[in-house]
């Protein structure tokens, strides 16, 4: 069964996302480089506009700086884009929160509303809001920064922004759906992993990559993607 293929904007929109938790993960990331994903005049709010943290570049900053750095993951339950044309879209997520701490693994269950400016150079978070919904009781912890990592890249490359892979791009093509599987600790320089994809036709295809990484560049560095054949 065909399926319509994800478009640049929301492959855009979701690479923002990946990216706005990667570095929320793992302590040492480039702050200034990060900013750029953010409008000048992003408005970052909690509890769906109770509590305002930020209302630029240097309040967001502040509020970065005032964050633990603690090891977390952020896991992707649902998201849904929506595209608005000349006021640019909305991604809307359920995310599971997780972090380790002395006495066992604190977490909740938190709705994100985000919108995303297109402008003539790259894609911005205009707006986000978190709030929590649920506590999340899972007591076991999954670390996702690597995964992260990995779709930050993918989708940046299948919506053509600068600084991507070609070799993605050109290896995945048009896909209605892509997922990454990586389990690696937050930071680390280098990891394995499996890349899925459902295309068009509604065939899935998988990939095995390796990768090199730092916590302060923009992307990861794929050292290979090969077709994934299983275990004979």
């Amino acid at each position: 069964m065909s399926s319509e293929p994800l478009s640049a904007r929301h492959h855009a929109a979701l690479h923002l996302a990946h990216r706005w938790f990667a570095f929320l993960e793992a302590p040492g990331g480039d702050l200034g480089q990060h900013l750029t994903i953010f409008d000048p005049q992003v408005r970052l709010t909690g509890r769906q506009g109770a509590h305002v943290f930020a209302t630029d570049h240097a309040s967001l900053a502040r509020w970065f700086a005032s964050i633990p750095d603690e090891v977390s993951s952020h896991h992707i339950v649902h998201a849904d884009y929506t595209d608005r044309g000349k006021d640019g879209g909305s991604l809307r997520m359920v995310v599971a929160y997780q972090t380790p701490q002395g006495d066992g693994v604190h977490g909740s269950i938190i709705s994100y509303e985000t919108r995303i400016a297109f402008g003539p150079d790259e894609p911005r978070f205009v707006a986000l809001d978190k709030t929590p919904i649920l506590p999340n009781t899972r007591p076991v912890y999954e670390p996702s920064w690597a995964t992260h990592r990995v779709l930050g890249l993918v989708h940046a490359s299948l919506a053509g922004l600068p600084g991507a892979s070609a070799a993605v791009h050109d290896t995945l093509g048009a896909v209605s759906q892509v997922t990454a599987h990586v389990r690696s600790p937050e930071g680390a320089t280098a990891y394995t992993g499996i890349l899925t994809a459902i295309g068009t036709d509604g065939v899935p295809s998988a990939w095995q990559i390796a990768a090199q990484d730092d916590v302060r560049s923009r992307f990861p560095h794929l050292t290979s993607i090969e077709p994934f054949a299983g275990r004979a």
